[in-house]
């Protein structure tokens, strides 16, 4: 009993220390990047969307290194349902959400990105091979996007960057792997004296806790009636989460894939109405929201009561 408190309270200190170091990471990032003179479009279109993963990133990474696979995949996988299903779910209760043509454009980058991490995984594993694909799929939509929006910028330097820059990026970067392995620590101990399988664990609590990030800025957008803002995210953190989160862990170590099935129905259960609803009706209605809570609801079912495909 002591022990499993000491996990979860790992666990909650991981994310905690994820969320909030992730979080000021992202803006030195950007902070960094604006001394350097960077673009703001790649400031846009690289820096932000990555600053939103990186707890994702680091928590799958720091799993495939340590050999905890369901994690390292269930964290991924799972990520991309809940910020679909529970995080838009969510902010579309609140308030149906309006979006842009270009979310529904880069919603088929999404569903193509998610496409080859299944075709990838036929023979059962993301290998060393694969994860370079994947991220030298990531490098081709950047490039993409790129073109569709180049212009021509006058870049302005906000002032220069210090060592102390530079110090504060490590140690913020400290912080995200130290909490990355409490996460990790604590899921690999609970799914072995509970008897559940590392990716539920992966898939539900770390999830859930890499994933706030995205539900903040989903939330914030949905109470603001910026919708554009919370699908876009959403949409920019999958494609992530599916090229570049598993791309990096299996990089690492091959990741088995098996366990994920269940999973990846349920993300095309609630990807292809997403996608159907942002071309005809330019955004999520308040309908298909309950529908995205009701799938996530019924996903967690299934996941905890041990049903497998």
């Amino acid at each position: 009993m002591i022990g499993t408190a000491v996990w979860v309270v790992a666990i909650l200190i991981g994310i905690f220390l994820l969320v909030k170091a992730g979080d000021k990471l992202s803006d030195k990032i950007v902070e960094v990047a604006e001394k350097a003179g960077i673009s703001p479009l790649v400031i846009s279109i690289i820096l932000i969307s990555l600053a939103t993963t990186l707890p994702e990133m680091t928590t799958s990474a720091i799993a495939s290194y340590e050999g905890v696979n369901g994690i390292a995949l269930g964290n991924a996988l799972g990520s991309i349902f809940a910020n679909i299903a529970l995080i838009l779910g969510l902010a579309a209760v609140i308030r149906p959400l309006k979006s842009s043509r270009e979310a529904f454009r880069n919603s088929i980058v999404m569903l193509l990105s998610l496409l080859l991490v299944i075709l990838l995984s036929l023979d059962g594993e993301l290998s060393r091979a694969d994860g370079l694909i994947l991220l030298l799929a990531y490098v081709i939509y950047l490039y993409w996007l790129y073109r569709s929006h180049i212009n021509v910028e006058t870049v302005i330097r906000k002032g220069k960057s210090t060592i102390l820059d530079y110090v504060i990026l490590i140690i913020l970067g400290l912080f995200l792997v130290a909490g990355a392995k409490l996460v990790v620590y604590g899921g690999r101990n609970i799914a072995e004296a509970l008897g559940i399988s590392e990716y539920v664990i992966g898939a539900t609590i770390v999830a859930i806790g890499t994933s706030l990030p995205e539900m903040t800025n989903a939330l914030y957008g949905a109470l603001r009636e910026r919708g554009s803002i919370s699908i876009g995210n959403i949409i920019g953190a999958n494609i992530m989460n599916a090229l570049i989160v598993l791309g990096i862990a299996s990089v690492i170590r091959p990741l088995q894939t098996s366990a994920s099935v269940l999973t990846i129905v349920f993300v095309l259960a609630v990807m292809g109405p997403m996608i159907v609803s942002l071309k005809k009706k330019g955004g999520i209605t308040r309908s298909l929201g309950i529908y995205f809570l009701g799938a996530y609801t019924l996903y967690l079912i299934l996941l905890l009561s041990g049903v497998s495909l």
